[in-house]
């Protein structure tokens, strides 16, 4: 049989499918050899046999290969039959010009490639067929000899398995679930409990099962056939005798050629492995709780290995260890143990192993949280045939309670021989005076700080301690005692007690009756605290207040409470600086009395609204009436709501300031700035006049440009032809021009135009080439050359660019006008920005000019003050306040050598900041 099937193996290998490399190989050999044939029989024989040679080569290709091989021949037959065709024709010589052939020969070329098309067609479908019959007929000869070995083994199957589920208590069915057919083998009969002349049906399988799981059976079976998915259920059956049966059953779904649902699968009976499985739980659990309860585990130890091989949940306890978060590393066990118990641990253990004998040692463990247990261990040598120990069983007790308690009785015996003397050394030494009274009130023991304190001797209590009260609080004390006494019951009272050295204190005296079984008064127990402390801060509480009542009488604000109705109810005396009596206000509201209600409804609806939330209230701001002139009062006041100890709403308290003056300075200083800003305007406008001639040289220049342009443009137009091109080239620069116009108007009217300030992220870099367009004929009017160093990726600023335009165009015209007497040196201008040390913006215009003056370098800044003769001395005090309105500074300084440099700071914006 193995002789046959190697045979088979050879034979199969030998007329396998050849490599594609090897066929496509094997197509460009045969063009090759036909190639060399023709042109030998060419010289040879002097015949014209191109076309039968690389025929041959394709139908070689073809049966080799097949049809992919065969393709491949026929581009390059083809190729070559085109190569032998160019003159000099029929030959393979080499040839210059490969397109040079005669248009005659296209047909012959045409008919060679669809001949050799259907003739690597066929030869490749004759050889596909060939070889997929040859193929048929070894894969019939094989499936023979397999279906013989397969059904010898199926019988040897069949009773290998029938075998198998008699022992394993397993048997198996097939089901189809449209016909409803059940097939069983012997043992599910067996299983069942029913005879092999019964024809299984489902309704006896849900009759045979445990009531309990019967609808679950009923669904997972009909859930089943309906989806034609795979089952897998375990369930109970009650047999005839009341036996109950645990089986599982898994069956496979699959379809037959009719598209019909069968089962295939196993019932196994589980019965005896449940049972097991269930004592073994329960042992297993009884073990655990039992171990838990005791705080015992167990442990195993392979000697070999040197692991353990078995650890008890409870151990995982003991050293503080999750046993459901899986094992723990011998070392983290050992680590728990205390370093000075750890070696004593291996030493005891490897004794008991040395001498095969059991061993019992006591160690400590050191939990995570700090906590320290003590644990007791014995251990079991378990010796193999040869008389070596190969493991080591034993249990970890934790006697942490057990010593602890073993301690803390020891501890208690000795308490109890010192109890007398830990008593009196208590009473003795806590921070308190002690005392004791008989049942009429006479002391008869006092502590060790009471006779202290006061001086007297125990022998003397009875006299001395009635004495040491101050004489101004002996009779009330007297008194309270008695009543105290009378009453029976604990009672409290305060008295200044006398020091040894004189000074007295106050203390707070408290008295517990001591009572026997039948309720009668044996003893009076008392203790003395010291409260001078608290006394005199109560007395500093109550300076306090009078403090505050006098800063709340003295102040200029005035305090005010209204009612839940918001109805004033009190209010303070300083109310009449204002010029409004208080005597009017109780019982109206805060809007009786405002002027700016109408006005200002909004913000009185939403003021109410915060008092009806019971909400507090801050800087709240409105206006009223002197009674006595009618002049506004604007009042600032603040509120805050109380409640009682229920949670009711009793009102609001609150202050109230007069801020007119606060009010009138504003609006006085909102003046200041629109006069300032008028101002700044007039600057500007005076500025644009002394720049007239600039502006109009900067929008002559554009103007003249455009004339020019389309002049130009008409001539071009004009033509007898006219020049298209050129004219719409000409119109072009037309527009250009009027732009360029545009800007410089529109330039010249945001630095006229009287507008608000509009701050918006800026680039100063771009700010001053605005300014440099604009001064352009002042430059070159006076002779002056400007150089620029801008630094570059400078971060925006916030700013109003029409301003700061200004200020750098006063700063340049400065410079201008100071080198203007200046005849010896070159006049240049240097504009640089930059970033200072903190990273602000940094503009500096610098001339070489005349220079700073001592005497005037403190008065640049100040209004009204020029050097120029014509000057309004405006210029710099308007750049300064422009500066500054946008957080920046401007300053002046003098050059090393001639000139001087005014520059200034911006903050930069804050999208921008590092």
């Amino acid at each position: 049989m193995m002789h046959d099937q190697t045979a088979k193996f050879l034979k199969s290998a030998a007329e396998g499918p050849r490599p594609p490399t090897l066929s496509y190989a094997m197509a460009v050999l045969s063009v090759a050899v036909a190639i060399i044939a023709a042109e030998l029989i060419t010289r040879l024989l002097h015949a014209e046999p191109i076309a039968s040679s690389m025929l041959c080569a394709v139908i070689f290709a073809a049966w080799f290969g097949g049809f992919g091989p065969a393709l491949l021949a026929i581009a390059l037959a083809v190729l070559a039959f085109h190569y032998y065709l160019v003159p000099p024709i029929n030959s393979f010589a080499w040839k210059q010009d490969l397109f040079a052939g005669n248009i005659s020969e296209v047909p012959r070329l045409i008919l060679f490639s669809i001949t050799s098309l259907i003739v690597a067609f066929v030869i490749s479908a004759q050889r596909k067929a060939t070889e997929t019959l040859r193929r048929s007929g070894d894969d019939l000869q094989a499936a023979i000899g397999d279906q013989r070995r397969i059904e010898a083994a199926l019988r040897h199957s069949e009773m290998y398995l029938t075998q198998a589920q008699r022992l394993s208590h397993t048997g198996s069915f097939g089901w189809n679930a449209a016909s409803g057919e059940i097939i069983w083998s012997d043992q599910t009969f067996r299983i069942f409990g029913c005879d092999r002349a019964m024809k299984p049906t489902l309704e006896f399988i849900f009759q045979r099962t445990h009531p309990e799981d019967r609808a679950a059976v009923q669904r997972t079976v009909y859930q089943a056939s309906s989806d034609g998915k795979d089952l897998d259920h375990e369930y109970r059956l009650l047999m005839p005798d009341g036996s109950v049966k645990y089986v599982h059953a898994v069956a496979r779904a699959a379809r037959d050629a009719s598209g019909s649902i069968e089962f295939v699968g196993a019932v196994t009976d589980v019965t005896v492995a449940k049972e097991t499985e269930r004592k073994l739980r329960r042992s297993e659990d009884y073990l655990a709780e039992a171990q838990h309860l005791s705080h015992t585990s167990s442990w195993a130890w392979d000697v070999r290995r040197r692991e353990f091989v078995y650890r008890s949940a409870e151990v995982y306890h003991i050293f503080g260890f999750d046993p459901e978060k899986g094992a723990v590393p011998l070392q983290a066990f050992r680590d728990r143990i205390l370093p000075e118990d750890r070696r004593r641990n291996v030493e005891v253990m490897s004794k008991a192993i040395r001498e095969k004998a059991e061993f019992e040692v006591d160690f400590r463990i050191a939990l995570p949280d700090g906590s320290i247990k003590h644990v007791h261990s014995v251990g079991h040598p378990v010796v193999n045939s040869d008389g070596d120990v190969i493991e080591m069983i034993g249990t970890h007790l934790d006697v942490t309670e057990q010593y602890a308690a073993k301690e803390t009785l020891q501890k208690a015996f000795d308490e109890i021989k010192k109890s007398e003397d830990r008593l009196r050394l208590v009473i003795d030494t806590i921070p308190m005076l002690v005392w004791r009274a008989s049942p009429e009130g006479v002391p008869d023991f006092l502590n060790q700080p009471s006779l202290d304190y006061t001086g007297i001797s125990l022998d003397n209590a009875a006299v001395g301690w009635p004495r040491s009260f101050h004489p101004d609080d002996k009779k009330m004390m007297l008194q309270k005692w008695q009543r105290i006494r009378e009453s029976g019951m604990p009672g409290e009272l305060e008295a200044r007690l006398r020091r040894q050295d004189g000074e007295y204190r106050w203390f707070l005296f408290r008295a517990e009756p001591l009572r026997d079984e039948a309720g009668n008064i044996v003893k009076w127990y008392g203790s003395a605290t010291d409260i001078e402390d608290r006394k005199r801060t109560e007395i500093a509480l109550r300076e306090s207040e009078q403090r505050f009542r006098d800063y709340a009488e003295t102040a200029s604000d005035w305090l005010w409470e209204t009612g839940p109705d918001h109805r004033v109810t009190r209010i303070s005396e300083n109310l009449n600086a204002a010029g409004i009596a208080p005597s009017r206000l109780p019982g109206i509201t805060r809007w009786d009395i405002a002027t700016d209600v109408g006005s200002e409804p909004e913000k009185w609806r939403m003021h109410q609204a915060m008092l009806d939330a019971h909400l507090p209230f801050r800087d709240f701001v409105y206006r009223t009436a002197n009674d006595k002139t009618g002049s506004p009062v604007y009042v600032q006041t603040n509120g805050k709501p109380f409640f009682d100890a229920k949670g009711n709403f009793l009102g609001y308290r609150g202050t109230g300031t007069n801020i007119t003056a606060r009010i009138r300075a504003d609006h006085a200083e909102r003046a200041l700035r629109k006069a300032q800003a008028e101002l700044a305007h007039v600057t500007r406008v005076t500025m644009l006049g002394e720049m007239t001639a600039s502006i109009a040289h900067e929008v002559n220049q554009p103007l003249a440009a455009v004339i020019a342009n389309a002049e130009a443009c008409l001539r071009w137009l004009d033509r007898e032809t006219p020049d298209l091109a050129a004219a719409r080239r000409s119109a072009g620069w037309v527009i250009n021009d009027g732009n360029r116009a545009s800007q410089v108007i529109r330039r010249v009217r945001a630095l006229a135009n009287k507008t608000d300030i509009e701050k918006a992220p800026l680039d100063v870099n771009n700010v001053v080439r605005d300014v440099i367009a604009l001064v352009q004929r002042e430059l070159s009017s006076h002779g002056v050359s400007l150089r620029t160093e801008l630094a570059a990726n400078l971060p925006t600023i916030l700013g109003d660019r029409v301003q700061l335009q200004q200020v750098i165009i006063n700063l340049v015209m400065n410079g201008i006008e100071a080198m203007q007497p200046i005849t010896d040196r070159e006049r240049e201008l240097v504009i640089r920005s930059g970033q200072d040390e903190t990273h602000r913006v940094l503009l500096s215009v610098t001339d070489c000019g005349v220079g700073i003056s001592a005497e005037n370098a403190n008065r640049l800044f100040s209004a009204f003050f020029t050097t120029k003769s014509s000057g309004m001395g405006m210029g710099l005090s308007i750049c300064r306040s422009i500066i500054e309105a946008h957080g920046g500074r401007l300053s002046a300084s003098g050059n090393e050598g001639p000139g001087a440099t005014f520059q200034f700071v911006l903050p930069v914006h804050q999208e921008d900041a590092p």
